[in-house]
């Protein structure tokens, strides 16, 4: 149904697009073009299912010690699209896991800290500052979270089901 309306929008603006170039080269006006456009009802408002979030309406816990997840679309745990927000408190890491699936992940506030192995080092991963991105692949080890200076929120998409196992922390050589 979607997909359905997607293409008859797409077609009309085309349609709607190419018969006003034609136009604009003989005697139509922007006035025209404007009125023609809205005669196309695209799509309704809320009906839609539309959903805003923002940043404001998380509700963390900012005393939290511990790792903290909002699930904001789908659900990990089934199959499907899911995205979710994390906040790891100043100090909070994971400890080394892995992932049955990709997962991609976007750093949304803050200083986010990857490592790419099993040994649980804060000193040896890559400091991924706000508006970084990172692919986490399946079944590759890795850790992260935030230093001891503050705290990091990061933004997680992947498919579900998605299953998360720890892997011993073994140092680095």
């Amino acid at each position: 149904m979607i997909k359905t309306k997607f293409i008859h929008i797409v077609a009309s603006f085309l349609i709607l697009t190419t018969s006003y170039s034609f136009a604009a080269d003989s005697t139509s006006s922007d006035e025209e073009f404007i009125e023609l456009v809205n005669t196309f009802e695209l799509m309704g408002g809320a009906e839609q299912g539309f959903e805003i979030i923002q940043a404001a309406d998380f509700a963390w816990d900012l005393n939290s010690t511990e790792l903290q997840q909002i699930v904001i679309y789908g659900d990990p745990s089934e199959e499907g699209l899911y995205i979710l927000r994390g906040r790891f408190p100043a100090g909070v890491t994971s400890i080394p896991h892995t992932h049955n699936q990709d997962r991609f992940v976007s750093v949304i506030e803050g200083v986010w800290y990857a490592g790419t192995d099993a040994s649980y080092d804060i000193n040896q991963t890559t400091r991924i500052p706000a508006g970084g991105y990172m692919v986490h692949p399946a079944g590759a080890v890795h850790f992260d979270g935030a230093n001891h200076e503050a705290p990091v929120i990061v933004e997680i998409r992947g498919m579900g089901p998605v299953v998360t196992e720890t892997v011993p922390i073994t140092p680095a050589p």
